[in-house]
C-alpha cells in the first residue's frame, strides 16, 4: 500500500510482505541479508511462512500448490495495472483491497490491534474505489477458506444450549433489559418467530437504521460485559476499552453471516452510536443489579456483591 497508493495508507508500515517460492526466498536472503541486518530468521511452516526480523522486518509466504497466493501470482503477472520495482511485482489497489477483505474478520485472542489495522485500511482503500472484481472472487473465496478455520456459535439452538460457557454470572437478557437505549433490546426487533436465539434478516433489513445500529452496538456493550468487565474490571482501562475489544470480536469471530458482514461495514456510525447512546452502558448494568434488574443465573452465589466478583 505504500508503494502502491501512500494516502490510502493511515499509518506507519511495521513490515514488508512478500509471496514467492522457497527458491526466491532464499535468493532474496542471500542478496538482501545486509540491507536488512536480520537478527533473527525463522519459518511458520504451519502457515507456510519465514519471518526476517532486524533493522527492517520482513515476513514472506511461500507459495503452496493450490494455494490462493498460487492464484494471486498469476493475478499479478497478468494484470496490466501491476508495476515492478526493486522491492518486486506491486498489485493493483483493488487486488491489495481483495487480500485485505479476505481476512478482515480473521480470529484474535489478546489484542485487536490488528482487528483495527485491516478495518482502517479496508475503508481507506474502499474509500478510493477499490472493490473486489468478478475475476477476484476466486482468489478472495479460496483464502477466506485458508484464514477462517474456527467454528461460529449456532443460533438455531435455545438459550440454555446457547448460553453454556462458565464465565456467565447474570441473565443475559436482564444485561440487554438493563442498558438498551430503545423500547426493547436491538436483537428483539428481528428475532426469528418462535425462536429464542435465532435472527430473521429479512426483519433486519426492514429495520430503521437506528435499530440497526443499535443491535451491533448493543452486542459489543453485553460482550464486554460478560466476557471483560462483569469477571476483570481492573484489567481494562475504561469501559470504552472494553466495549472497543468487545467490538472487534462482535464483528470477527464471535458471529458471523450478513449481520456481520453489515456491521462491518458500517462500523464507523456503530462506534459513533457508542459516543452517543451507549457510553454509560457499565453505568446503566450497575444500577440493574443493584436494583435487581439485572438477576444471577440459577445455581450462581447470588449473595456475592459485583465487587467481590470483579475482585
Amino acid at each position: 500500500m505504500a508503494l502502491r497508493c501512500p494516502k490510502a495508507l493511515n499509518r506507519k508500515c511495521i513490515d514488508f510482505d512478500w509471496v514467492c517460492t522457497q527458491a526466491e526466498f532464499e535468493t532474496w536472503m542471500e542478496t538482501n541479508s545486509s540491507k536488512v541486518n536480520p537478527t533473527k530468521v525463522y519459518p511458520l511452516p504451519e502457515f507456510h511462512k519465514w519471518i526476517v526480523e532486524g533493522g527492517t522486518n520482513c515476513e514472506f509466504e511461500i507459495i503452496q500448490p493450490g494455494s490462493s497466493n498460487e492464484l494471486l501470482v498469476d493475478l499479478v503477472e497478468k494484470d496490466p495495472e501491476t508495476f515492478d520495482t526493486q522491492f518486486g511485482l506491486i498489485p493493483n489497489l483493488s487486488l491489495l483491497f481483495s487480500i485485505k477483505s479476505s481476512h478482515r474478520f480473521k480470529k484474535f485472542s489478546n489484542s485487536a490491534a490488528g482487528w483495527y489495522k485491516t478495518m482502517f485500511d479496508y475503508h481507506a482503500m474502499k474509500s478510493l474505489g477499490a472493490t473486489i472484481k468478478p475475476e477476484y472472487e476466486p482468489f478472495v473465496k479460496l483464502r477466506e477458506a485458508e484464514t477462517y478455520t474456527y467454528k461460529h456459535p449456532s443460533l438455531m439452538t435455545s438459550k440454555e444450549g446457547f448460553f453454556q460457557d462458565d464465565f456467565y454470572v447474570f441473565q443475559h437478557d436482564d444485561i440487554h433489559i438493563a442498558i438498551k437505549t430503545l423500547d426493547q433490546p436491538a436483537y428483539k426487533y428481528f428475532q426469528a418467530d418462535n425462536a429464542e436465539v435465532a435472527c430473521d434478516m429479512k426483519k433486519f433489513w426492514a429495520l430503521p437504521r437506528n435499530i440497526q445500529l443499535s443491535s451491533v452496538c448493543e452486542e459489543a456493550c453485553v460482550l464486554a460485559l460478560e466476557r471483560a468487565l462483569i469477571r476483570s474490571y481492573d484489567k481494562w482501562p475504561s469501559p470504552k476499552a472494553a466495549w472497543q475489544f468487545a467490538l472487534a470480536k462482535t464483528l470477527s469471530s464471535i458471529t458471523s453471516g450478513k449481520w456481520r458482514a453489515w456491521g462491518y461495514e458500517n462500523v464507523f456510525d456503530v462506534i459513533k452510536l457508542f459516543n452517543e447512546k451507549y457510553s454509560n452502558f457499565y453505568e446503566s448494568f450497575q444500577k440493574g443489579v443493584e436494583n435487581g434488574a439485572v438477576r444471577y443465573i440459577d445455581g450462581y452465589d447470588s449473595t456475592r456483591k459485583l465487587q467481590e466478583i470483579q475482585a
